[in-house]
């Protein structure tokens, strides 16, 4: 971008919305399913499940406004967020959705637990810089919000592919094998 123009290209706006795009993907499996993973695949009672989810939550409360404050007082060639957002790329499905083989109640909430709440602080180490970007590519506030509305455009996307694609699929698979 010109630093004189504060224009930004519609390439770069579909780029910068493809981020939110994809972490929606991940996220929104999570919302979905991770329930049912922690309830089916490593058996926890679903009060055991809820509760790693709230203790997830509840680190989260403290976890994302120091994210807040790191990344905007990161100073690097590549910028105050980028380092973050790329640091941070890492496969979050691995950490939601792996099953280690433990067999043992106790281990395994803890383990749930443990992994649940490195994910969501992964996530908000990725996802707090990622939305600030939106901010500091113009200062035209016209361009701000239609950077932030393409952003949203494709991450409404990601949440139709997942809610609106795999839920069926789910019901219609899990009908047919007698669940």
């Amino acid at each position: 971008m010109n630093a004189l123009s504060q224009k930004v290209s519609m390439a770069e706006k579909i780029g910068y919305s493809l981020g939110d795009c994809s972490a929606n993907l991940v996220f929104q499996m999570m919302m979905i399913y991770q329930t049912k993973f922690y309830t089916d695949v490593f058996g926890l009672e679903g009060a055991i499940a809820g509760s790693v989810m709230l203790i997830a939550r509840i680190v989260d409360a403290f976890v994302d406004p120091t994210v807040g404050i790191l990344s905007d007082r990161t100073r690097t060639r590549w910028g105050k967020y980028r380092p973050w957002v790329l640091w941070t790329a890492l496969p979050f499905m691995v950490l939601a959705f792996y099953n280690p083989g433990i067999e043992d109640k106790g281990l395994v909430a803890v383990y749930a637990t443990i992994s649940y709440t490195l994910l969501m602080t992964l996530y908000s180490f990725n996802n707090t810089p990622y939305a600030s970007l939106g901010g500091v590519m113009s200062s035209d506030i016209k361009e701000r919000t239609s950077i932030t509305s393409i952003r949203f455009v494709a991450a409404t996307i990601a949440q139709f592919v997942v809610q609106g694609l795999t839920l069926p699929l789910v019901s219609k698979f899990a009908g047919e094998s007698g669940d």
